[in-house]
């Protein structure tokens, strides 16, 4: 059950770079997830963690050992791909009894006719029976080991995929987008299933994804990246209410967090692109920010007592509604074509919410609970003024 230590782990297929200079230190027993778009790095990150990717530079420890280039067999790890990769021709049964099999295979077992009756004496002996039952049970796939995986349901094969990574009790758990070929419904099982998982065996795993609902409701720790740089570590809560940038900001939340122009000057804040003040003093230093409020702190306000906006588009989504809107008044074709407003600023209002699309509304944005963002980094600052000086 190793710890993961990454010192300027990098990654580069000739000339291009994949993973730029990864440190980070991960404890034992987390669940780590690697979450970023599409492209980011995250996958290839996983496959040098299980040694199917060689490390172009840098070091990989395992409780402090070198594993750089230590075979994936010798790693101790299991690996759950995202197509799962069960064996057709194999049943249930003989899926997940396959890697305790492959364990006590010995070369002379590979002659004809000697192969097939080996894995069958194997995958007979009392110790490999007893732990794939086990296994099975676990998962709730006792009626299913006479199947082979064509007949199965997506969820079924997930379920096969994991327990053949989990009957050989390995001290680290590798899934790579394990959940990407499920429907909703079925994702929202096998993320509670994968999570009491965690829970159960009480070893380290890491998971990757580009699904940050994901991410917010299985990790321990989640480690963002973009373009194979890492943006923020940190335990859920951190990424959403403490984005280090823009970048996590933006990409964390449905919606998003609203990034907000605003000027500071004498302690007023104002809108940019709707010249308005927002009533409450800032201690900021004067100049251009980025004001990052998450769309839930947004509240609807009476008429003339905070901040004006023109609404572009709703969303009734049960138990609350999506409001969309800009400060500045939209053209008749961005009204149209709400939903592809890149200006767009989104509220989340509890319960059924009855406004037009191109009409006025006073929301109160509550800057207390907002996130100040450098304008030309896009990095996080302090909203202690002394601080933000400091770092100027």
């Amino acid at each position: 059950m190793p710890s993961i230590t990454f010192k300027n782990l990098s990654k580069s297929y000739g000339s291009t770079p994949i993973i730029r200079e990864f440190t980070a230190d991960i404890d034992d027993k987390e669940f780590l997830v690697l979450l970023g778009p599409s492209g980011c790095g995250k996958s290839t990150m996983l496959r040098m963690i299980a040694g199917l990717t060689d490390i172009t530079s840098g070091e990989l420890l395992f409780d402090g050992e070198l594993v750089n280039t230590l075979e994936p067999r010798a790693r101790n790890v299991a690996f759950v791909f995202q197509s799962y990769a069960l064996y057709p021709h194999m049943t249930v049964q003989e899926n997940i009894a396959f890697p305790l099999i492959m364990d006590r295979f010995k070369g002379w077992y590979h002659i004809p006719i000697l192969n097939s009756i080996m894995r069958r004496v194997l995958a007979n002996s009392p110790d490999v029976r007893d732990r794939v039952t086990e296994v099975a049970e676990m998962l709730e796939l006792r009626e299913l080991m006479k199947r082979r995986p064509k007949t199965l349901s997506g969820g079924q094969r997930q379920r096969v995929a994991v327990a053949r990574a989990l009957v050989r009790d390995p001290s680290l758990y590798l899934l790579d987008e394990p959940l990407s070929n499920l429907d909703a419904k079925l994702r929202t099982q096998m993320r509670g299933e994968i999570s009491a998982l965690f829970r159960r065996v009480s070893k380290s795993f890491v998971y990757v994804t580009h699904d940050q609902v994901e991410a917010m409701t299985m990790a321990t720790r989640i480690i963002v990246l973009n373009h194979g740089e890492v943006q923020q570590i940190g335990t859920p809560n951190e990424i959403y209410n403490s984005p280090s940038n823009t970048f996590v900001a933006s990409f964390i939340g449905a919606p998003a967090m609203n990034l907000i122009p605003v000027t500071v000057s004498s302690g007023r804040t104002v809108i940019r692109d709707g010249s308005q003040a927002i009533s409450v003093r800032c201690e900021q230093p004067d100049g251009d920010y980025l004001l990052g409020i998450r769309p839930e702190v947004i509240a609807l306000a009476d008429a003339g007592t905070a901040s004006e906006a023109y609404v572009t588009s709703l969303e009734h989504l049960g138990g609350e509604t999506v409001i969309g809107f800009q400060f500045k008044k939209p053209s008749q074709s961005n009204l149209l074509a709400a939903t592809a407003v890149y200006s767009n600023h989104y509220a989340r209002i509890p319960g059924r919410i009855e406004l037009k699309p191109g009409s006025v509304q006073d929301f109160d944005i509550n800057i207390t609970a907002g996130v100040w963002f450098d304008e030309k980094t896009g990095q996080a600052l302090n909203v202690n003024s002394e601080e933000l000086q400091r770092k100027e």
